[in-house]
């Protein structure tokens, strides 16, 4: 059933709704040309200043703007969900219309990019859904819970103590009881969480180096997944895990996957949604060249990456990809 999701997504068909579908149609979909239409190249006013002859061939960067879906100049698909939540909600859906359950439940805090998406999926598919959000009632919404509550999800306020067991199973088998739900873990994460990414497998394939940022990591499991032992992956951790995300992928991903890969651990500047000034510098200077990033995620990607190139010039040069994952409707928490 996700390939509904999938159309409503990446087509320019105004249907969105649960009865019987015309799968050939689906299959027919130009998938490939769809996302290629979402891959621009890296703006060179940002690219740090260097002696053309400092790389043996062209420096080639591309970002892949998944932040463009769902966007009103994208195919007419005014659908609120984009970025790396289309991919990592797919599965999930299909978790969902295996079950016998009538409702989503998942949680998130009172920016959450995956709330603000689960919510507008949930409300194209006429699915109840109903966000479990870490904060109190009286609190007055943000534009991200209010952004929710106008496309039909049910807030739940959660104290910090309560919220905390979200990833207790036996609290979530309550949950399920209580509101007849598939209990989605927060941000999408888990295996269903990955499996959606790969629809990106055909066009990653053109690329030595492809660079992503991460919070719960399942983004970057899910392209790992599908790159080759001749590509390498980096993965900029957004969040000051103390190496968390280091240790759990030497143990899971060494024999799960092909290709090579680096997570940098340094560059969440200062833990996760942090924004100091030179970050805001940085976005300000994106926005000008026509890439809008999110101080949370794609930021930090596009600053660690800068950074790079900037260290190491001599490097030979690579094909390189970087991937936008969204979150651009959390900016407006920064006023930004």
């Amino acid at each position: 059933m996700s390939y509904l999701f999938w159309f409503r997504i990446l087509s320019s068909n105004d249907a969105c709704s649960l009865p019987e579908f015309d799968q050939e149609l689906v299959d027919r979909e130009p998938w490939n040309e769809v996302l290629e239409a979402l891959i621009e190249p890296f703006p060179s006013s940002l690219l740090p200043a260097v002696e053309e002859s400092t790389y043996s061939t062209p420096l080639e960067v591309a970002v892949l703007r998944l932040d463009r879906l769902g966007s009103p100049d994208f195919r007419s698909t005014p659908l609120h969900v984009s970025g790396n939540k289309v991919f990592k909600l797919a599965g999930h859906l299909d978790a969902f219309f295996a079950s016998p359950k009538s409702s989503l439940v998942s949680f998130g805090g009172r920016w959450s990019n995956h709330l603000h998406a689960l919510a507008a999926v949930a409300q194209c598919l006429s699915i109840p859904s109903i966000g479990l959000v870490r904060g109190y009632p009286e609190q007055p919404l943000t534009a991200t819970l209010q952004d929710c509550v106008d496309m039909g999800m049910t807030l739940k306020f959660c104290d910090k103590q309560t919220y905390a067991k979200r990833y207790d199973p036996d609290w979530r088998q309550a949950l399920s009881e209580r509101y007849d739900a598939w209990v989605i873990p927060e941000g999408g994460e888990g295996e269903d969480g990955i499996v959606g990414f790969s629809v990106l497998a055909s066009i990653l394939k053109d690329y030595d180096h492809i660079w992503v940022a991460a919070g719960t990591g399942t983004s970057a499991q899910g392209i790992a997944a599908h790159l080759t032992a001749k590509q390498t992956l980096v993965v900029v951790n957004a969040v000051a895990d103390q190496g968390e995300l280091q240790r759990q992928w030497a143990v899971t991903m060494k024999s799960s996957v092909a290709c090579h890969w680096e997570i940098i651990d340094d560059a969440h500047q200062g833990g996760f949604g942090k924004c100091p000034a030179e970050l805001r510098t940085l976005i300000t200077s994106a926005d000008a060249a026509g890439l809008p990033l999110d101080p949370v995620y794609t930021a930090k990607l596009v600053s660690a990456f800068l950074e790079r190139l900037a260290k190491s010039p001599e490097s030979p040069a690579v094909k390189t990809l970087l991937i936008h994952t969204g979150g651009l409707q959390g900016r407006r928490g920064f006023d930004l």
